[in-house]
């Protein structure tokens, strides 16, 4: 089924590529795939992995000079070669493509093969192969008898960048939204995580931030996560289902971490340490995520938060007191483990639940009995103002 201009497209390349997989493609494979699939291959592999989703197949067509005919005949040929495979999915009357690049084989590998090398030497002279063949053994050129004419770079050293310049500079920097309770290592998850199992279009700032939120929270390395997100994830529909990660999270095991400090663990751990290894409940699990989720807090106030309440509170965590705490803290901008420590060393507060200084006042008929102005049809018995007297004296103590 050939593409149309209107069919949208997305690439991901199946592994790195490196300059022996170009000098492959374009010394052994061009040749017998044709220059317009090598331009369309490596086209193609300049887009995989971007964000950019909604692409139409017109782009491709413009920017490799190809029309829909030749284009079908140039990817025809990468099939042919195992450099692409293709997967495809109609919606009404329309298409998305997905394109699977597989890095080209080295030239090792490539010259080591008797079957492609027959078909190379029957596609090109045998001084072209015999030359291709010397690119493989290497070795260093010699410029004796050459003159260097290479022309002398001329720096603008006594301008200023403009700001057009710093807009266009690449920015090697990933955050998301400059989020520093985030513990996540998303330069490893992005590369190690296939657009086939986690879609450029799901890839959100939003989405990205739960992932990175979470594993910070449960102490899940980027691992762990790629294997939980492609659980999450419906490519029929295009739909990432962010709930079913937070259960898949909070039911998962946290990754073994020594740490020199205990506060910088992620909570769960943190607190697993303080039960003596013994597993967390799905109910504190639960309130750890809010802490993080919607207080904001980072790991190590939330640690402090942690060991403070249990040490106020009979090595218990009530969830309404820990919500006063984590309010109280919160209007106090308290955001790091040292601001932390200094709350706690205020006056201890005691936790829901005690005994609470509650006065019962005498029942207003037993004052006027007491003060003689209650009419004898009401006057009450010795028994209940004794009842009354004692009920005072138990809230006295």
């Amino acid at each position: 089924m050939a593409a149309q201009a209107t069919d949208t497209y997305r690439c991901e390349l199946n592994g790195g590529i490196s300059f022996d997989s170009i000098r492959c493609l374009m010394e052994f494979y061009q040749p017998l795939i044709t220059p317009q699939a090598a331009v369309l291959y490596l086209t193609m592999a300049s887009e995989a992995g971007t964000e950019l989703s909604g692409r139409s197949h017109m782009r491709l067509f413009t920017l490799t000079s190809l029309d829909p005919l030749a284009f079908d005949r140039a990817l025809a040929k990468l099939e042919e070669f195992m450099l692409v495979k293709v997967w495809c999915r109609k919606v009404n009357d329309s298409a998305s493509y997905i394109y699977l690049l597989n890095t080209p084989m080295s030239t090792a590998n490539f010259a080591a093969s008797s079957l492609y090398m027959n078909r190379f030497r029957q596609t090109v002279s045998a001084e072209i192969a015999d030359t291709a063949l010397l690119l493989v053994a290497g070795g260093s050129l010699s410029t004796q008898g050459y003159q260097d004419i290479t022309r002398a770079a001329v720096w603008k050293s006594d301008i200023t960048e403009t700001e057009e310049e710093k807009t266009v500079r690449p920015n090697y920097r990933f955050s998301i939204e400059d989020d520093t309770t985030i513990r996540f290592d998303y330069e490893h998850f992005i590369s190690s995580t296939s657009a086939l199992v986690f879609p450029v279009e799901l890839r959100t700032r939003e989405n990205l931030a739960l992932i990175g939120k979470l594993a910070t929270v449960y102490g899940l390395s980027a691992d762990q996560m790629r294997v939980l997100v492609s659980r999450c994830v419906n490519l029929s529909t295009m739909e990432f289902n962010s709930e079913r990660l937070r259960i898949l999270a909070s039911r998962s095991e946290p990754e073994v971490k020594n740490a020199e400090d205990i506060y910088s663990l992620s909570p769960v751990s943190f607190l697993q340490s303080k039960q003596n290894g013994a597993e967390v409940t799905m109910t504190d699990k639960k309130l750890i995520e809010h802490l993080a989720m919607d207080m904001n807090f980072p790991n190590e106030v939330i640690n402090v938060m942690l060991e403070y309440v249990l040490s106020v509170s009979s090595n218990r965590l009530n969830p309404k007191f820990v919500d006063m705490v984590a309010g109280e803290w919160a209007r106090d901008g308290i955001a790091t483990k040292e601001q932390a420590l200094l709350e706690t060393k205020k006056k201890p507060r005691k936790s829901s639940g005690g005994k609470q200084n509650i006065k019962i006042d005498m029942p207003e008929y037993i004052r006027q009995q007491q003060e003689g102005t209650l009419p004898k049809s009401r006057k009450a018995t010795q028994e209940t103002l004794d009842a009354v007297r004692e009920l005072q004296n138990k809230m006295k103590d």
